[in-house]
């Protein structure tokens, strides 16, 4: 379990930028949106949550600017919540 990213109060630690793989999608808001699991090259979870289309595949790596929200434990794996998710490119 490689944890949480940032402060306690992480939003506030600003813009970081990372390489991602993505290892799972699920689909949330019954079905008009989808979570995005990434980890980073140190392990770290990195969900996104996304209602528009975002054409990845599991597997694949990006490079992507985000800030951390927040820290949630969910079946005892440390994630990190992301909002202002943007890939900046696909590698």
């Amino acid at each position: 379990m490689a944890g949480f990213i940032g402060s306690k109060t992480p939003y506030r630690d600003g813009i970081r930028e990372a390489e991602l793989r993505l290892v799972a999608t699920f689909p949330y808001d019954s079905g008009h949106g989808t979570c995005y699991h990434f980890k980073d090259e140190s392990g770290h979870v990195i969900v996104h949550f996304s209602k528009g289309p975002v054409t990845l595949a599991i597997g694949d790596r990006i490079r992507a600017s985000f800030v951390v929200q927040s820290h949630q434990l969910f079946n005892e794996i440390q994630q990190n919540i992301t909002k202002s998710f943007k890939v900046l490119t696909k590698l």
